[in-house]
């Protein structure tokens, strides 16, 4: 398995850890949306909160692991890219590294998603009044989002210029 899958597989596990820890020592009732300061600002109780988590984690798994394990499969006419570099990334010469490129993103994003869920179940756990460190960790997760998306079209938009 490769180092991006070891991520993405234990981004999961702390995640299914900080609900497990949550089910045993979080509070009830249970923060379920939190205001920019970090500080719950809506409630519901530990267990409906916590089966909420639990499904958004699975599903989040879920989704991204099938389409970074099924990317290969995604039809050439369904994949959406520039004109100038549409034919060198679909080429069969370079559609595995573009696939690969394609993995690594959702893979990257999906581990984000699952870490950010573990940190607010976390800081759940921990603190019941504000939280900087939850503020602080959703616009850590929005950089590296709007940074990985700019990462992605710069390399799909140069490509040929790195091939020339």
């Amino acid at each position: 398995m490769r180092p991006r899958w070891w991520i993405f597989v234990g981004s999961l596990i702390l995640c299914a850890a900080a609900l497990a820890w949550a089910a045993s020592s979080g509070p009830d009732p249970f923060p379920t949306h939190w205001g920019l300061n970090g500080a719950g600002d809506s409630f519901s109780p530990r267990g409906r909160a916590l089966a909420i988590n639990a499904a958004g984690a699975a599903g989040v798994a879920v989704l991204f692991a099938l389409l970074a394990k099924f990317v290969s499969a995604i039809p050439d006419a369904m994949i959406n890219l520039p004109p100038g570099t549409r034919a060198y990334w679909l080429d069969a010469e370079h559609r595995a590294e573009f696939d690969a490129l394609l993995q690594r993103w959702l893979l990257m994003i999906g581990s984000g998603v699952l870490l950010l869920l573990t940190i607010t179940i976390a800081g759940a756990i921990l603190g019941s009044g504000s939280n900087p460190v939850l503020a602080v960790a959703v616009w850590v997760f929005l950089a590296l989002i709007l940074a990985g998306v700019v990462h992605l079209i710069r390399t799909l938009v140069t490509a040929p210029k790195r091939a020339a």
